[in-house]
């Protein structure tokens, strides 16, 4: 990396910015900072490429020549700080050759590490790699061994689960006695799993496509250890099945309206052994203060996605939405106060860097004075290297970016969980039941734009966000969108009933107002939904 920088300081470039994959091979291309890399130079955020060497960009010329036609097509340029290339034709030649040594060498230093891994392995000696599995040793000639103090427990941990302990009992169980895993850390579920999942206790050695039998000294019976893949098994798929069915789509968004704590995934079984799922108010399960009724899970999560599809994602409303987020968006731009301050010290800076160089033509040179210029012509990089990162924030969105976005939400199968979790999990930010008299409800919705701005009992305020608990008629309804109001004011908006298809309830249509919420110093817009049975 020095020396990338110091290129880039020879050659007159400012770095805006750095990609590093540590300890990822270049033979692959599925490297996450390389990627966004190649993706960032689509948006032309840099003009130039610096690597160490060419082999860092790619081992592979297939690669190599794939990603360079990508960056060259998006205006950016590749330099190597160790490797410079001339600017002529020869230099596509010389790359080449380059190219292809580079992958050559990776190519046969890595047949010839595997030759010998396999060699080793054929011989049922340890290879290295991951780490030693609790309670073997690698002897003096590289074969494993068994380590009896590791062994025994074991033993204790495979006839625990025979003995039908659930993982969390057998967890607790070996941090109580002090027992460690093969790195030295406590027992946890997947250090567990693997532990319970490993042949090798057996005496089955596996090295890639080496598998040798009796090639270690078994620890566990085949006996135990086939009893507990058995009830591993049993477990895992009744536990995917349960969570299959546990699927709460509106956990951390869905709060109780009288006393403002969440509403949790809750489960049982009716006299006729029917499983329900529901939601239910956190306070009433914990202290049965709050006297919430319960919400049907499919029925709420259900009318939220219709309701917020059908009622709020109309032509009208997406336009609005998008008006209204450039607006905000826009204004945020325009606060440059950041920047200005960066380029204020900036102009300070080279000012710093005039003085001295004024200084040294008059004959002023002390021995500190180089060092010094050092420092400011680094401070003055990085400096616009700040500036250049500030710069690249402005927003790319347009309005008809975000209509495009919204308008992707209204196509889907409302039966398809997935599609409601995309619904729910992107475009809601919070949804409030009450309970009225008669069986019934009063539900307000709050929204996002974005997503990022999702209500949850660790990052919001419950006090500020949630919507007022009286003085609002039950056919009133309003909108929040990023603290907005989207729709027209109450004096001109419509009054209707109308039913939600699919749903067996009838729900009072919308007028806007804003309105103070509890706490805050500032107007919001909501929708209130009446809801009551037929």
């Amino acid at each position: 990396m020095r020396e990338c920088h110091e290129f880039a300081l020879k050659n007159g470039m400012t770095i805006i910015g750095e990609y590093c994959d540590r300890a990822i091979s270049g033979k692959t291309d599925n490297r996450p900072n390389f990627q966004l890399l190649i993706k960032d130079s689509e948006k032309g955020q840099f003009e130039a490429v610096i690597m160490y060497t060419l082999d860092r960009f790619a081992r592979n010329r297939y690669d190599s020549a794939i990603y360079k036609a990508k960056l060259k097509k998006n205006g950016v340029r590749v330099y190597y700080a160790k490797q410079p290339m001339p600017d002529t034709p020869e230099s596509i030649i010389l790359e080449s050759v380059l190219e292809g040594y580079a992958e050559y060498y990776s190519e046969n230093l890595s047949r010839n590490i595997k030759r010998g891994m396999k060699e080793n392995a054929l011989q049922c000696l340890a290879n290295g790699g991951a780490g030693m599995p609790l309670g073997y040793i690698v002897g003096e000639d590289r074969k494993y061994k068994v380590d009896p103090v590791g062994a025994k427990i074991v033993q204790k941990i495979f006839q625990m689960y025979a003995d039908g302990m659930s993982a969390t009992q057998i967890i607790n169980e070996c941090n109580r006695r002090g027992y460690k895993t093969s790195r030295g850390n406590a027992f946890n579920k997947n250090s567990l799993r693997t532990m319970l999942k490993n042949d090798r206790y057996i005496g089955i050695y596996r090295f890639a496509d080496v598998v040798v039998e009796d090639g270690v000294p078994p620890i566990i019976s085949r006996e135990l250890f086939n009893k507990v893949q058995a009830m591993l098994k049993h477990n895992y798929s009744a536990r995917a099945r349960n969570k299959a069915k546990d699927n709460y789509l509106l956990t951390t968004k869905l709060f109780c309206g009288h006393c403002s704590s969440a509403m949790v995934g809750e489960s049982g079984t009716s006299k006729s052994g029917k499983l329900h799922h529901y939601y239910k108010c956190i306070d009433r399960k914990r202290n049965r203060k709050c006297k919430k009724a319960v919400e049907k899970k499919d029925w709420i999560e259900e009318l939220v996605v219709r309701f917020t599809v059908q009622k709020v994602l109309t032509d009208e409303n997406i336009e609005r939405i998008a008006e209204k987020a450039m607006g905000i968006i826009e204004k945020e731009s325009a606060d440059t106060t950041y920047l200005d301050g960066l380029q204020s010290e900036l102009k300070d800076i080279k000012k710093k860097i005039k003085n001295l160089m004024n200084a040294i033509e008059q004959g002023i040179i002390t021995s500190t004075t180089k060092e010094r210029m050092n420092e400011l012509e680094l401070e003055k990089n990085e400096m616009e290297g700040k500036i250049a990162r500030e710069e690249m924030k402005k927003p790319l969105l347009t309005k008809e970016r975000i209509m495009y976005w919204l308008y992707s939400f209204k196509s889907g199968d409302i039966d398809d969980v997935e599609y409601r979790r995309k619904v729910i999990d992107t475009l809601v930010n919070s949804v409030y039941v009450y309970d009225e008299g008669d069986k019934g409800r009063r539900i307000v919705f709050t929204f996002n734009i974005s997503g990022q701005n999702t209500a949850t009992l660790s990052c919001s305020d419950i006090a500020c966000a949630a919507p007022p608990a009286a003085s609002c008629r039950s056919q009133d309804a309003h909108l929040i969108v990023m603290g907005c109001a989207v729709f027209a004011p109450a004096s001109e908006a419509d009054v209707f009933c109308q039913r939600i298809p699919g749903c067996a309830w009838t729900h009072i249509a919308f007028q806007v107002r804003p309105f103070l919420l509890p706490a805050c110093s500032h107007s919001k817009t909501g929708i209130f939904l009446s809801m009551h049975p037929n």
